[in-house]
């Protein structure tokens, strides 16, 4: 990477406002949902799993005996759980649940109930989430070439208008552990692409994986992917493996042995490497919403599935739907979602660009590759469920919000020569202005209607 001339006092002052602007923004949305939306995905499930760990703390817990709770209520930044009724579905690590058990936010009470410090954990999430979106804006900071202040909205905006990542990142999830770790695992990737081969690069890679991956298995899917694609193209680039014959890199294996260790564990255990409902409780799995008895069963060809598939990523990217109606209805207004994906394009047009110009950078391709085979698995998984089970949900997009990071640098990487010419500076500030304002009319409007819902 070129050495980027100092920032002017002016421009300095203008990025400081910007992503200053950006951040406050990502904050009222976050305390916005997290009054308002009511719940966020799974968020029962994910606090019926932080109270199994309260009681009883291990690192590979007894998925078997995890217990699933149902919400009684919710008022007064609390939350009540009724006696545990079931066995929770989500298979993921333990780190995130240990580390929300610092809160002591869960009180078991006389009655079988349990009683949750709701706000305080929210608050806890969004102080995470939002200490991570600062780090991402370092980076923009840091990386963007083109030093017009309006590349640098363009890239502050495509990430904190992603209307799913801010919904999530308002709730219990260990999506916002996985965004962390990601993060700082991408930060070691940029570093790596500038040529900065030390051991702050190693340590970011091996501690953002390790944080990652123990938060959940698609993080680490993606990760892994992205770290075969760096070390295929180093070879190539090198003829040598010194990308992971090094000192460095003896340093962060542990955290990869770790992972590997983990899940050899799971995988004798439970015969899968991920502990799911069917296999842990197949009986009580029978009874829940995530199997179809045979003659219920709606027949999809694989081309029907896919265009289900398809729809339900596109959809949950680009909208975050809650459990509160009036939440719901504000978030038609109109805008199409197919404007947030504009960063996802640009990455996949610049993944092919320079695949085919053979002048690749050393993370563009890397995030278009884990993305695209992370989604082909979880393609073929659901497909391969549907057919025994009769079930055809799990297609999500939240699973994969935190490649909006590389996605919306890889466009503003991109975006700097549109203004290389007088004609072509007006086309691109007219483009990003116009991406900027559909974003937002994409994502803020609701905000505007806090006074007309009431607190969840």
């Amino acid at each position: 990477m070129t050495t980027q001339p100092a920032l002017s006092r002016k421009t300095r002052r203008a990025l400081l406002c910007i992503y200053g602007a950006a951040l406050l923004y990502y904050i009222v949305k976050l305390c916005w949902y997290a009054v308002y939306a009511g719940a966020t995905p799974d968020e029962v499930a994910h606090l019926s799993y932080l109270a199994a760990l309260t009681r009883n703390p291990a690192l590979i817990p007894d998925f078997a005996s995890l217990p699933l709770y149902a919400e009684l209520s919710q008022a007064g930044g609390r939350m009540v759980l009724s006696p545990a009724a079931g066995v929770n579905y989500l298979g993921h690590p333990s780190l995130y649940y240990l580390l929300m058990t610092l809160a002591d936010a869960i009180r078991f009470q006389a009655d079988g109930t349990v009683l949750v410090e709701i706000l305080r954990l929210r608050i806890i999430n969004i102080v995470l989430t939002s200490a991570a979106m600062v780090l991402v804006f370092y980076l923009g900071w840091r990386r963007l070439q083109n030093r017009r202040p309006l590349v640098h909205a363009l890239y502050a905006a495509a990430v904190v208008t992603l209307p799913e990542l801010g919904y999530v990142s308002s709730g219990i999830s260990n999506d916002n552990l996985a965004f962390i770790g990601f993060v700082l695992f991408f930060a070691g990737l940029l570093r790596y692409d500038e040529d900065r081969l030390d051991l702050k690069t190693y340590l970011l890679i091996g501690v953002g994986f390790l944080l990652g991956a123990f938060s959940k298995l698609t993080a680490a899917m993606i990760m892994l992917i992205m770290l075969v694609v760096v070390l295929v193209m180093s070879v190539i680039r090198t003829k040598s493996l010194k990308l992971i014959a090094n000192r460095y890199f003896l340093v962060i294996l542990p955290c990869f042995l770790l992972f590997l260790a983990y899940e050899l564990i799971i995988h004798r255990r439970y015969g899968g490497w991920q502990p799911t409902l069917s296999l842990i409780a197949p009986e009580f799995y029978e009874t829940t919403v995530f199997y179809v008895a045979p003659e219920n069963r709606v027949p999809m060809s694989f081309f029907q599935f896919f265009s289900h598939f398809a729809l339900g990523i596109a959809h949950s990217w680009s909208r975050a739907y809650g459990h509160n109606e009036q939440l719901n209805a504000l978030m038609d207004n109109g805008i199409p979602g197919l404007i947030f994906w504009v960063p996802v394009a640009a990455a996949v047009v610049a993944a092919v660009t320079q695949l085919i110009r053979r002048k690749c950078d050393r993370y563009t391709l890397p995030a278009v590759l884990g993305f695209a085979g992370t989604l082909a698995w979880h393609l073929w998984s659901g497909w391969s469920g549907f057919r025994v089970t009769g079930y055809a949900g799990g297609a999500q997009a939240r699973y994969y919000l935190f490649l909006i990071v590389p996605f919306a640098l890889i466009l503003c990487e991109h975006f700097p020569p549109l203004f290389r010419t007088r004609k072509a500076k007006i086309a691109g500030t007219v483009i990003a202005l116009l991406l900027i304002i559909l974003w937002l009319a994409g994502d803020a409007p609701r905000l505007l209607f806090m006074p007309g819902l009431s607190p969840a």
